[in-house]
């Protein structure tokens, strides 16, 4: 299996992320990790990869409620 650098991951974010049609928008974390492993640049199952390092330092999570205070789902936003 080949190294996945940091760098590839934290530009695959970037990248991705600048294509969302507006400003500081949001990608679900369900919806993200799949796009991630599409790419081939994260693997199912992993934890310390280099795709969640660099998850870990471009963005922020946010919790997403309903009207009454009930989750709904978690967004990553770029920091």
């Amino acid at each position: 299996m080949k190294e996945i650098k940091i760098d590839w991951c934290k530009n695959w974010i970037k990248h991705t992320f600048k294509k969302l049609p507006f400003e500081n928008g949001g990608i679900e974390c369900n919806c993200f990790w799949n796009m991630a492993e599409k790419s081939g640049l994260w693997i199912r199952g992993t934890y310390g990869s280099a795709m969640s390092n660099a998850l870990a330092e471009l963005t922020t999570v946010e919790t997403v409620l309903d009207e009454n205070g009930n989750f709904l789902y978690n967004v990553f936003r770029l920091a």
